[in-house]
């Protein structure tokens, strides 16, 4: 996957880079980024990877978020990179993650994603996207 903005080197293919800047601590400026870039509020960002708006204030000051939120947020832009992917820009991913799923018992892909077991369940979705399932 390519990269994400200038903020950040992200690769997204689980390479030392993407590792060491999980481990670092990725900027608190990746998250205005993420939402300009899918047309999302910085509160549904931070929803979605479960870091609380009052820890966005304490880091800010920092610059870095902490390795466990760094992870969480990571895992979101991944998901969201993916099905940029799979559907051609970022406005058309955004609405996708935005919109009710069966698969997901009626709930946004984004709201499922501040879990582990729901991320997992949104990357099983987008797989069984590209490989043609409809769901």
């Amino acid at each position: 996957m390519s990269h994400m903005g200038t903020v950040l080197p992200l690769r997204f293919d689980g390479s030392p880079t993407d590792v060491a800047s999980v481990r670092e601590g990725l900027p608190v400026e990746l998250i205005p980024e993420v939402a300009r870039r899918y047309g999302l509020d910085q509160q549904e960002v931070l929803e979605a990877a479960g870091i609380p708006r009052s820890s966005l204030h304490r880091y800010k000051g920092l610059g870095r978020l902490n390795r466990e939120q760094s992870n969480r947020l990571y895992r979101v832009i991944y998901l969201l990179r993916r099905a940029e992917e799979l559907f051609g820009s970022p406005q058309l991913a955004a609405s996708w993650m935005n919109s009710p799923k069966v698969f997901l018992h009626g709930s946004s892909p984004l709201a499922y994603l501040d879990t582990e077991p729901g991320s997992q369940a949104v990357e099983h979705l987008l797989g069984r996207l590209e490989d043609g399932l409809v769901t």
